[in-house]
């Protein structure tokens, strides 16, 4: 597996090279005629910016999506595409590489400050604190209250109402795990 990722990352950094390369040739050079190409005046190649702006977008699994941004040297290009492995290259351009990761994670603010409960509309939802602040990160699905409220205890439907802190994957998946049962319209009302 590991020896996998060591050929995913090279064949990512020949490729981040081969476009950078292609991309400082085609700042180079003006059109081609005759089969020769011209050489563009050194003031426009001069213009090129020595440095890549390296956007990393990711989104966790309980809806958060965040956006890092940084400038890197262009020679320190295959490391940093080396550095973000796992990350799909979206998009190459010019003086920027855009690059996408799903993480298999919740986000820090999530683990921070997560709390499941229901919305007042009947939605299994998670917040950003507490219920009743109404901060919604994520909507799942609707319950039906009367069905969970019959099969669970009056303490487990009180906490949910409250708010359940979440604090890790685990903590996250067992809520819905727990609460998916009493969805509504996955043909078990």
């Amino acid at each position: 597996m590991r020896r996998q990722w060591m050929i995913y990352t090279s064949w990512a950094a020949a490729l981040a090279a081969g476009l950078a390369g292609g991309v400082l040739l085609d700042n180079m050079f003006g059109k081609q005629q005759d089969g020769l190409l011209f050489l563009k005046s050194s003031e426009s190649v001069g213009a090129m910016s020595n440095s890549y702006q390296v956007v990393l977008a990711k989104t966790y699994l309980c809806g958060v999506k965040k956006e890092e941004v940084s400038q890197i040297p262009r020679n320190e290009l295959a490391q940093t595409l080396a550095a973000h492995n796992g990350s799909e290259i979206v998009a190459a351009e010019a003086d920027k590489l855009i690059l996408y990761k799903r993480e298999n994670d919740i986000a820090p603010e999530c683990k921070e400050n997560g709390h499941f409960g229901i919305s007042k509309d009947g939605m299994l939802t998670l917040f950003n604190g507490l219920p009743e602040e109404a901060e919604v990160v994520q909507t799942f699905y609707r319950i039906n209250t009367e069905k969970m409220e019959a099969r669970l205890s009056k303490e487990q439907v009180a906490s949910l109402k409250k708010g359940i802190r979440v604090r890790d994957l685990a903590e996250y998946n067992s809520v819905l795990s727990t609460f998916g049962e009493f969805q509504i319209g996955a043909g078990n009302e």
